[in-house]
């Protein structure tokens, strides 16, 4: 099998910001607008790792990536300091605390199917603009298209933060295989739904496909197996038995899928 690779460099920014020193290009800010914060657990994409604060990074290809550099959550804590009133003098959402200790990281190529990478710890961030960042953890080659940090522990605070992920990564493309789903889409409404949403397939081979719905634990909720025809397939799908929340569907054809995301609101 013949693969091309494209040397790059990945960044995961966790927000859209990033301010960068003339000289010093791995400096970090203080904002609070150059990190991701979560205050509020959330069901995990990996079903094992329960509720808790996490962030997934979804990077559209699969990437071989190596060594990698994190920078914790590095804003310090601050005060609102309205004319010394009292209500102004409590701390403000995010601080140092907050930035990740203990982490788990999971990899995975379809975003499902979750493989342990490590566990490693985060060092305090010293809420200083000459912060740049440490060492992180070493991928050696591993493949993948999604990373999954989930936080353990965090430094003292009340929310869980990071600041930004950077890893040195390759894309790999296999040229004897043609990705016949890469223009294909999938469009699913209305979405959220109470009891019926309607699938709609455009761009798809004619053929036959699988359609599977699972939970975040994994469970199968349903399995249908479908053939596509020559023009745009709208897939009715009932959810009316299931209970509130996140669900997965996956679309398989000739052993390459998509997968989207459901959600039932009632």
């Amino acid at each position: 099998m013949n693969y091309r690779i494209l040397h790059l460099l990945v960044w995961f920014f966790c927000t859209g910001s990033l301010v960068m020193a003339q000289g010093y290009p791995d400096r970090h800010s203080t904002g609070l607008g150059d990190g991701w914060l979560s205050c509020q657990e959330a069901a995990n994409p990996n079903p094992i790792r329960g509720n808790g604060h996490w962030i997934m990074y979804n990077l559209g290809h699969n990437y071989a990536m190596t060594t990698s550099t994190i920078w914790n959550f590095n804003t310090p804590e601050r005060i609102n300091s309205y004319n010394n009133e009292s209500w102004s003098l409590l701390p403000l959402v995010g601080k140092t605390e907050d930035g990740l200790k203990d982490i788990v990281i999971d990899l995975s190529n379809d975003g499902i199917t979750w493989t342990e990478h490590g566990r490693f710890t985060i060092p305090k961030a010293p809420a200083s603009s000459f912060y740049q960042g440490v060492p992180g953890p070493d991928f050696t080659g591993k493949a993948a298209r999604y990373v999954l940090v989930t936080a353990l522990s965090n430094h003292g605070g009340d929310c869980y933060g990071l600041g930004e992920f950077k890893i040195q990564a390759t894309v790999v493309i296999n040229t004897d295989t043609k990705d016949l789903l890469a223009d294909a889409k999938i469009e699913v409404s209305p979405n959220p739904f109470s009891d019926v949403t309607t699938v709609s397939l455009d761009g798809f081979p004619s053929g036959d496909a699988l359609i599977s719905i699972k939970d975040l634990t994994g469970k199968s909720m349903k399995e249908m197996a479908i053939n596509i025809g020559d023009k745009q397939e709208k897939i009715p799908i009932s959810g009316a038995t299931w209970p509130n929340g996140l669900y997965l569907l996956q679309l398989t054809q000739n052993e390459i899928s998509k997968t989207v995301k459901l959600e039932i609101l009632r």
